[in-house]
């Protein structure tokens, strides 16, 4: 059976059964979702490449290259990057849906004006200008998005805990600190 498809059930029937049974279908699971997390799958689940495998390899690609830069030390930074990547790839897609919508609005006018034999550009009906608008407010809702944990993962990195062990003498900004060990 496929770790995705354990339940509860699953593993409280083999319990009964054999208890070291059900402890190692647990482990399983536990494998298979930190696999699943540690490849970028899971994201891209999110994102909604699940079915094409060239939209998957776009996205672990954009993944892969942030993890490739900032070379996350740990859990929350790697969390920060997958958070990244995501709104980095939603991005893109809106933005590639505000543009097919803006270019299929301009060529739909422009058959039109062909049929209807009339002068100039007619401008779109509300309903399209709105899908239009919709995309692009996605779109700068993701990028937002983006830079926002961009920020908060340079700011982790920069404000991070300063440890000191065993030091004589200690310089933080312009202030010089010596120590002494005075007993």
């Amino acid at each position: 059976m496929q770790p995705q498809k354990v339940t509860w059930g699953h593993i409280a029937a083999l319990a009964e059964v054999n208890p070291d049974d059900a402890l190692t279908l647990w482990t399983r699971v536990l494998k298979a979702a930190d696999d699943e997390l540690e490849s970028g799958k899971r994201s891209a689940k999110v994102v909604g490449h699940n079915a094409d495998p060239f939209e998957r390899a776009r996205y672990l690609a954009i993944r892969d290259a942030f993890v490739d830069q900032w070379q996350p030390l740990g859990g929350i930074e790697s969390a920060m990057i997958e958070m990244m990547a995501v709104a980095f790839s939603l991005q893109l897609y809106w933005c590639g849906i505000a543009h097919d919508r803006a270019i299929g609005v301009h060529n739909d006018q422009r058959e039109s004006l062909k049929r209807y034999a009339s002068s100039g550009w007619k401008s779109p009906y509300q309903l399209e200008a709105d899908a239009v608008d919709q995309a692009h407010r996605f779109a700068n809702g993701y990028n937002r998005q983006f830079l926002r944990v961009l920020r908060q993962l340079r700011d982790l990195r920069r404000y991070a805990p300063v440890v000191i062990q065993n030091a004589q003498q200690v310089s933080v900004g312009n202030q010089q600190v010596n120590v002494t060990n005075r007993r």
